[in-house]
């Protein structure tokens, strides 16, 4: 293997891998804030502005719905849990960043 090629597939394995690990992150404390979770809205206004959580929750989406279905859906539908909390993108935003959309 030539060392540009392993180069190549040493950035490309570590962005792939810093995109999953840190989806599943903003992912899983976003799920948390749609049920109400006051630390995960609290750890979401550490880290990031209403502009720089919006870019995040668009980029890792597709763990939005892997979490969700695994954290809401799967133990609603095994009848762990009673309620099943709506997934709703504005909704979440809303009750993490509620200070900034008053007018």
């Amino acid at each position: 293997m030539h060392d540009f090629t392993f180069w190549l597939y040493f950035v490309t394995l570590a962005i792939l891998l810093t995109y999953i690990v840190l989806g599943f992150l903003v992912a899983f404390e976003g799920v948390l804030a749609m049920g109400g979770s006051v630390f995960a809205i609290r750890w979401i206004r550490k880290q990031f502005s209403l502009k720089g959580f919006l870019w995040a929750s668009k980029i890792s989406y597709p763990f939005f719905i892997i979490v969700y279905f695994l954290f809401e859906q799967l133990p609603y539908f095994l009848g762990l849990e009673k309620e099943l909390t709506r997934f709703c993108m504005s909704d979440m935003i809303m009750k993490i960043f509620e200070d900034e959309y008053r007018l």
